[in-house]
């Protein structure tokens, strides 16, 4: 007996074009607290459930793809949790480069400061302002 594929089990349903006040819609329903503890967990590396992720990804898409969800569940559930880990992963990839390290190797009998100095800036949606520091303003214009 053949089985269908996971991707076939409804109809197709396109494109999503992730529009700025859509992502924003994603990740206001990403970072309410029973979702956000689902799919990232509450502490750092904490494991989740593959099934029970899948299940909110598609909550999610119920409520911001509405319409596409009564096409096909699935599909848009799958498509939320590509744009989510696209944005943890673009995330990760900025907030690791706003990090610098100490002065290379040094001798651990030197001091006790810190080998790592962490930039707290905000940039607002709007983007940067005249007060935001040049190197904030050239990683976000990439």
């Amino acid at each position: 007996m053949a089985r269908r594929s996971k991707k076939s089990a409804g109809p197709p349903i396109g494109d999503i074009e992730w529009t700025t006040p859509l992502t924003w819609l994603l990740l206001a329903q990403a970072e309410k607290a029973e979702n956000r503890k689902m799919l990232l967990g509450e502490k750092k590396d904490e494991n989740t459930l593959k099934d029970t992720k899948i299940a909110v990804f598609k909550c999610i898409g119920s409520v911001i793809l509405a319409d596409l969800y009564a096409i096909n569940p699935d599909a848009v559930g799958d498509r939320v949790k590509k744009r989510f880990d696209y944005l943890v992963n673009r995330y990760k990839h900025h907030a690791r480069r706003l990090r610098t390290t100490g002065e290379g190797l040094q001798d651990d009998n030197l001091g006790d400061e810190p080998d790592e100095e962490h930039f707290n800036h905000y940039v607002p949606t709007s983007g940067p302002d005249d007060s935001t520091p040049t190197h904030i303003k050239s990683i976000w214009g990439e």
